[in-house]
């Protein structure tokens, strides 16, 4: 109570400021907005230029983007060549800016399609590329928090105090939430830490949860396995009998209910991992999306 009572005096006194307006932002990934937006408050009119469902590797800006971005002080990105539509938006946009990296300094994990994140088994596979979906691990997710915490103070000096205190209760939420996690998926018996989902987006909760993660696409779908790597994935399903078969929101579900039926196995669950659900949805946060991704995997796994 004493938090919330601290952040409303501080906002109140700012918007009463003679001439201060709330600086605009544009974000480049649903999960980073739904981070910025509760670190920002009202001193930052924060919009995001995907919507929920639309695949972020795939995106094609549109003119509206132009205008939006146009208008922006600051653009507020995944990183990691998420948003690898980005360059060419803000160049013709005319964009001079700042531009954040949420993920900034966070070591880069590397991932590739038919790729065994965190075990000693062997494919042939693509060549590795990082791995641009930290935030699927929620210790990674606190790193997000502190690299948009930091821009908006820098964009805002006068919103400091609100900001930190914002980032500080949210920060607070993401590490129970990681020490939830933690606890609930060591119940899974290390044989059954299997997953395999549509692509490369699992490799950090796979190295900090302790899962192999088997991806029949590469990290940014710009790739497509081969035949013997198929052939690898529907045997290792069927000798290891991996039951943590996923489909992904938003995502062609053809290649992996190919390979759960050629293995003989059932699609467990649909995880949320290039960003957030729809409004009213489990997902439609950045921890509703964690939680429910961890729900899914403990009831197909555990």
């Amino acid at each position: 109570m004493r938090i919330m009572l601290r952040i409303l005096a501080i906002l109140a006194l700012i918007m009463t400021l003679p001439g201060v307006e709330p600086i605009p932002v544009i974000t480049g990934s649903t999960v980073v907005h739904d981070l910025a937006v509760r670190i920002g408050g009202e001193r930052f009119s924060i919009s995001c230029l995907l919507r929920p469902g639309v695949d972020p590797h795939a995106y094609q800006p549109v003119p509206d983007d132009i205008r939006r971005l146009t208008a922006a002080r600051m653009v507020i990105l995944n990183g990691m060549g998420f948003e690898g539509w980005f360059d060419g938006l803000a160049k013709e946009a005319a964009f001079a800016g700042t531009v954040v990296q949420a993920s900034a300094g966070i070591e880069p994990v590397m991932t590739a399609g038919c790729t065994d994140h965190s075990h000693d088994h062997t494919h042939d596979h693509q060549a590795s590329v990082p791995d641009p979906h930290p935030y699927n691990s929620m210790r990674q997710g606190v790193r997000y928090a502190e690299n948009i915490r930091d821009a908006l103070i820098a964009a805002a000096p006068d919103a400091a105090e609100a900001v930190r205190t914002r980032a500080e209760a949210l920060i607070a939420e993401l590490r129970r939430t990681d020490a939830w996690a933690t606890a609930e998926l060591a119940s899974i018996p290390k044989a059954r830490r299997v997953i395999i989902a549509n692509h490369g987006a699992l490799a950090y909760f796979a190295r900090d949860y302790g899962f192999q993660v088997l991806a029949p696409n590469g990290a940014f779908e710009d790739s497509e396995p081969s035949a013997k790597q198929l052939a690898e994935l529907i045997a290792l399903i069927r000798n290891q009998g991996v039951r943590g078969v996923f489909l992904e929101y938003a995502k062609n579900p053809r290649l992996v209910e190919q390979l759960a039926a050629e293995a003989g196995v059932k699609v467990a669950a649909t995880l949320y991992l290039d960003g957030l659900g729809p409004a009213g949805s489990p997902a439609e946060s950045y921890q509703g999306m964690f939680r429910s991704n961890v729900a899914a995997i403990l009831a197909a796994l555990r």
